[in-house]
């Protein structure tokens, strides 16, 4: 019901008040369906747009795999040729776009195993100074193929928390390879840690092309990117960032971004300054190469 006050005089200069009563549960409902339907049309917005970019995304290596196919099958019926030696020579190639969709397609699955809660952090005591030095070092190779330089840097020795490592892992390894995907040439990329009381304070920040204003408060969400054409240079599916957010989120944790739009990216996770009590320290990090190949994958630079 709407209800309005009037104040009003009689003929006879008496002051009185007039009271109306409407009813507008039509008008109500009519504003709910509206924004029911802004929401739906914004849902369908984004879905037809990520099966568009997902059947991009899929249909890229499949191309690949398909050309490179019939160049073997070709190649395979000329007796003056090796064909060892045509198949060394795409090999790599069909390795990397296998490892693409692979990407993609775990993304796809783990995003949906951490809607329906089927995803949990197993937490254990960890050196995390020493897992996030060791994840930094990890992928100096590739930086270096772009020339690009990074640097770890901290001013803590060693610092025992509780967190999942492998997610923990996985995080940083996904916004590494985003700071190497989005950084020139020449570029720099810094790794810091430090604590306080409350949290441990994880800094990944590179001088590349920064992210737009105006995405900046979506950029967490399911398939946000900053360039969504299909032509695009860089190619995502934009689950990574979301994965992240919610790989940290597992932790008890909390990320945040910080960029100008134009000049460099730093992001930020936060983890509990924590550990559990009764339980022996662990660290058994150890490099996975197919790990970090298969979180790069995406990177052509790479690989040309």
């Amino acid at each position: 019901m709407e209800c309005n006050i009037q104040n009003t005089y009689t003929k006879f200069g008496e002051n009185k008040y007039t009271l109306i009563f409407k009813d507008i549960s039509s008008k109500v409902r009519t504003e709910k369906y509206l924004i029911e339907y802004e929401k739906m049309k914004k849902h369908e917005e984004v879905k037809n747009e990520f099966f568009a970019n997902i059947s991009h995304e899929l249909r890229t290596p499949l191309n690949i795999f398909y050309s490179t196919l019939q160049l073997l099958d070709l190649k395979n019926n000329d007796m003056s040729i090796c064909f060892r030696e045509v198949y060394g020579n795409h090999k790599q190639c069909l390795e990397i776009n296998c490892k693409r969709m692979l990407r993609l397609i775990n993304n796809i699955v783990d995003i949906t195993k951490i809607d329906v809660g089927f995803t949990q952090a197993k937490f254990v005591n960890c050196d995390i100074v020493r897992a996030i030095e060791d994840i930094t070092l990890s992928v100096i190779n590739y930086a270096e193929n772009k020339n690009i330089n990074i640097v770890f840097d901290t001013e803590i020795e060693e610092h025992i928390i509780k967190c999942d490592l492998s997610m923990i892992e996985r995080a940083m390894l996904n916004l590494l390879s985003n700071a190497i995907k989005f950084t020139k040439e020449n570029g720099n990329i810094a790794v810091n840690l430090y604590k306080d009381e409350q949290w441990v304070h994880i800094l990944v920040k590179d001088d590349g092309i920064g992210i737009p204003i105006e995405i900046q408060d979506m950029i967490f969400e399911r398939f946000v990117q900053g360039d969504k054409s299909l032509t695009r240079l860089n190619e995502g599916s934009g689950i990574g960032l979301s994965i992240v957010k919610s790989i940290v989120e597992l932790n008890k944790g909390e990320i945040y971004l910080d960029s100008d739009g134009e000049n460099g990216t730093e992001f930020e996770i936060l983890l509990p300054n924590e550990k559990l009590e009764d339980y022996d320290y662990n660290y058994n990090y150890k490099v996975n190469i197919d790990k970090i190949e298969l979180e790069f994958s995406d990177i052509y630079e790479l690989y040309n």
